[in-house]
């Protein structure tokens, strides 16, 4: 698994899809990295082995029989969470961002039996709040929810989610990713450094 995960990040860096430089994150922080996995899906298999590092994930912390449905949060977790939902043969559904000004205006897509178990997929992580929005949005049709997500930045999600119950597993973590860039060359001592130096602020 370990190198699994080396393979997937030194990739995602060799084809921009982590970026060094200044941001604006949606959620509004300014950071000197940025990370998009949607680029995944032009490249299927590398878009394979990320899905398989998530399902292994699956199997190890919370096992097959541990959730009912799986459901992703819009727009680029969509991607991944029913490319798994698959390969796992789970039910999927997603949660809109904005329920819909049309039709039947749902903001549930898939049909969710009360009481079900939910596993939450999400490609990036950073400070969680539109996941929270997703999770709170069924809350009162689901217990024992779970999340599993692709990269975690290492920015308060974790601890934010530990608060309402609720367990973020992550494949990936910004700190492991930044130690195997430095290890095979791909960032600087500096960019290592400017790179920690966020993490220790946030």
């Amino acid at each position: 698994m370990d190198d699994l995960r080396d393979e997937l990040v030194t990739f995602l860096y060799d084809v921009k899809a982590i970026k060094l430089g200044n941001f604006t994150l949606s959620s509004g922080i300014i950071s000197r990295f940025y990370i998009d996995l949607r680029i995944l899906q032009s490249y299927p298999v590398y878009f394979r082995k990320a899905i398989f590092l998530l399902k292994m994930l699956v199997f190890q912390r919370i096992g097959w029989d541990g959730f009912d449905y799986i459901c992703s949060i819009p727009t680029s977790g969509t991607i991944f969470g029913s490319a798994l939902s698959y390969e796992l043969f789970k039910p999927h559904i997603y949660v809109r961002k904005d329920m819909k000004s049309y039709g039947t205006q749902k903001k549930i897509e898939g049909d969710l039996r009360s009481g079900s178990r939910v596993l939450f997929v999400e490609d990036v992580v950073t400070t969680g709040n539109s996941l929270l929005n997703a999770i709170k949005t069924i809350f009162d049709q689901t217990e024992n929810n779970r999340v599993v997500v692709i990269m975690d930045r290492d920015q308060g999600a974790v601890e934010k989610f530990r608060g309402y119950d609720i367990k973020i597993d992550r494949a990936i973590t910004i700190n492991q990713t930044i130690e195997v860039l430095k290890k095979n060359k791909r960032i600087s001592d500096f960019e290592y450094r400017t790179i920690k130096d966020e993490m220790v602020e946030t």
